[in-house]
């Protein structure tokens, strides 16, 4: 089922007013049925038919909203023969009335004339027959407000359906519109970022390495300083790769993080330890979480001179926390301003609706981010 069937209304919904029409109809055949001499009889059940074929005839069109003067006439009519026809018949009219509102089109106007038309033709239809003309005009003329006021109700709530439907449609429209800007920023943030990488590190390298080239002869030193250069672009590269290389969320962050501990490992020789705790997370925020641990380890490799590295997912009542431990060097974050991108993982975790801390002393650093469980996060085995 769609949103919009969703928020449809019951009054909104084909099927109420389909079921509305045919047991009404059905009702109003039975009456027919006491009218006595067969051509009443007959006569009242073509009335009753009169505005229930009209209905079926001009059923798509009433129910898109659009006015249709052919219904509300045929079912004037049929509503008129009826009571004419066999006087209780005359409860037809509560059928007929919704119905002409239904055919106006959202135009109140029209619709009042319509009932005006609809509540005089049984009133004449009474008198053809000599009724009691003064207490059938009273009692017509309390039908008819009781029909003015369901009337004016009925259009009230299909505008308050139509202004709601609106705006949620302007509020879906607006959060797409948020989504779609955040997740350009955190891109072009994250390009940007790398391309200070390039150009702070191996691209310099690469010029170190150019200049020494163009020299005429290249003794035993400057070979080595080409080869150290060209480690150093290396390392660089890998390191930049480590922090935004794919690894697979398929098996869940869990197993991610312990497949990106174990390359770390592979690839530096420094030893990496990964306790993860299952749970039930959005993949944005999994794929936030992740970056995370592949930039603190990229940091770990370039600057923490460390020798170990601890990787630590924990969920609880409050939500899930990542938190990577190196016992390296540390630094001063408050005398840093580039070159370990900590800004862009604060960025990145507040887009996910998290937090990021980072502790950091002679004895190591530790970084850790944090999701709060209503940003969607659920611990492993709940309900």
């Amino acid at each position: 089922m769609t949103d919009a069937a969703l928020r449809r209304s019951h009054i909104d919904d084909p099927r109420t007013w389909d079921a509305f029409v045919a047991v009404g109809t059905i009702v109003l055949l039975g009456v027919a049925c006491f009218a006595g001499a067969p051509q009443w009889v007959g006569l009242g059940a073509v009335g009753v038919l009169t505005t229930a074929a009209a209905y079926v005839a001009a059923r798509r069109r009433m129910l898109a909203d659009r006015p249709s003067a052919g219904f509300q006439v045929a079912a004037v009519v049929g509503t008129a023969v009826a009571a004419f026809a066999f006087g209780p018949l005359g409860a037809a009219q509560a059928l007929a009335a919704p119905l002409l509102w239904v055919a106006s089109g959202g135009s109140t106007r029209r619709a009042v004339v319509a009932n005006v038309g609809l509540f005089g033709a049984v009133l004449a239809a009474f008198w053809l027959r000599d009724g009691p003309v003064a207490l059938l005009a009273a009692t017509q003329a309390l039908s008819f407000a009781f029909s003015m006021l369901i009337g004016v109700w009925i259009s009230g709530l299909a505008r308050a359906t139509e202004e709601r439907d609106r705006l949620i449609a302007e509020l879906e429209r607006a959060q797409a519109h948020v989504a779609r800007l955040s997740g350009e920023r955190a891109t072009a943030a994250e390009r940007a970022r790398i391309a200070r990488d390039l150009h702070d590190t191996i691209a310099q390298d690469l010029t170190a390495i150019a200049m020494l080239a163009q020299r005429s002869e290249l003794d035993a030193a400057g070979l080595r300083s080409i080869e150290q250069l060209a480690q150093d672009a290396l390392a660089e590269v890998r390191g930049i790769v480590a922090a935004h290389g794919g690894v697979g969320l398929d098996d869940g962050l869990p197993v991610a993080l312990e497949r990106l501990g174990a390359r770390f490992e592979a690839e530096t020789g420094i030893t990496v330890t990964v306790e993860a705790a299952p749970a039930e997370l959005p993949v944005d925020a999994e794929v936030a979480l992740l970056r995370t641990a592949q930039e603190a380890l990229a940091n770990v490799r370039k600057h923490a001179e460390a020798r170990a590295v601890a990787v630590t997912l924990t969920t609880d009542a409050s939500g899930v926390a990542l938190a990577i431990a190196d016992d390296g060097r540390g630094f001063d974050r408050a005398s840093l301003t580039r070159g370990l991108g900590l800004q862009g993982l604060d960025e990145r975790m507040a887009l996910a609706g998290g937090s990021l801390g980072v502790v950091s002393s002679t004895a190591g650093t530790t970084v850790t981010a944090r999701l709060a469980a209503d940003a969607g996060v659920e611990p492993a085995g709940a309900a």
